[in-house]
């Protein structure tokens, strides 16, 4: 029984490398991967004497993301020209391997892709919009085949086109929602901030929603926003050093937009006394306030520099 145990063993062992068959030999470190780093440095210096030196005759290039059929390649003319275009249309244009990635180059034994050293690479382009001014960080996957000679001869690149949507739409006039220089959102926010002038906190706390989240630049970036509770003891220690002179309103509007929920931003004038030594202060403060559908203020933001009050 043991020595059947063991020949079905030696059998399945047997079974599994037979599936197994080895089609070339992939290389961190390679000619080829050298010709991409030179591709890089190319790009990224401008120099199209050496970009094109690198680019065979008969390239051709393909881009994974076209769903289109007869799509034809990419010339080597079309290739070094779209390159040029987003030299000339973005600033700062930059083609590069990403930090936690590397490319791997692939020999082959198969006829059909033995005559090319294949180079896998994960890529990231960067740069901001000379037009838009928006920035864009996108990674993309490519495929290179290179030459024994040293030249790029096939290129396919997929890339995630959706995060040039906001250069896309930067091209042209949107609206996004109308703005209001009268509005019940409005009339609550001068409430509550001028309560705060006459020492009637609750009068500025009946606006909020019992949820309402408190943020601004005395929070560190990426912590959560306060809870009413929270701000409010945050808010009496501050009292307890400082007292209000006044609370004036310089700016106020109401934005309802489309595309986000809406809000009322206001900047203030801002007398404060501070009770060690009696100094008088005064700040500029932005605020942001953010309204649910009962009209009660469920997210505060507020902005103004803390230093002004060494």
């Amino acid at each position: 029984m043991k020595t059947k145990l063991t020949l079905a063993a030696l059998t399945l062992c047997l079974l599994l490398s037979a599936q197994k068959k080895k089609n070339g030999t992939m290389y961190i470190e390679h000619p080829a991967i050298d010709v991409i780093n030179q591709m890089y440095a190319a790009v990224n210096a401008k120099d199209s004497l050496k970009l094109a030196s690198l680019i065979a005759d008969d390239f051709k290039g393909f881009s994974g993301d076209n769903m289109n059929k007869d799509a034809e390649a990419t010339t080597k003319a079309a290739f070094l020209q779209n390159i040029a275009n987003w030299q000339t249309y973005n600033r700062y244009f930059t083609l590069n391997h990403t930090k936690n990635g590397y490319p791997d180059a692939v020999e082959y034994k198969d006829d059909t892709f033995s005559n090319l050293t294949w180079v896998y690479a994960w890529e990231k382009i960067t740069g901001i919009g000379g037009t838009t001014g928006v920035k864009f960080s996108q990674p993309r996957h490519a495929q290179y085949g290179v030459t024994s000679d040293g030249k790029i001869v096939f290129l396919r690149i997929y890339q995630n086109q959706m995060p040039f949507a906001e250069s896309w739409r930067s091209q042209r006039e949107l609206k996004d929602g109308q703005i209001y220089s009268h509005h019940p959102n409005i009339n609550t926010v001068r409430k509550a901030l001028h309560a705060i002038e006459f020492n009637d906190m609750d009068a500025f706390y009946e606006a909020f929603a019992d949820n309402a989240q408190f943020d601004g630049l005395f929070n560190d970036w990426g912590n959560d926003p306060l809870s009413k509770a929270d701000f409010k003891a945050l808010q009496m220690e501050f009292l307890e050093s400082y007292s209000v002179n006044s609370f004036d309103c310089v700016w106020i509007k109401y934005y309802e937009f489309d595309s986000q929920r809406n809000y009322v931003q206001s900047w203030w004038r801002v007398s404060l006394t501070r009770k060690s030594d009696n100094k008088v202060t005064v700040i500029p403060v932005l605020f942001n306030h953010g309204f649910n559908a009962e009209g009660k203020i469920f997210r505060h933001n507020e902005l103004w520099n803390q230093s002004k009050l060494d």
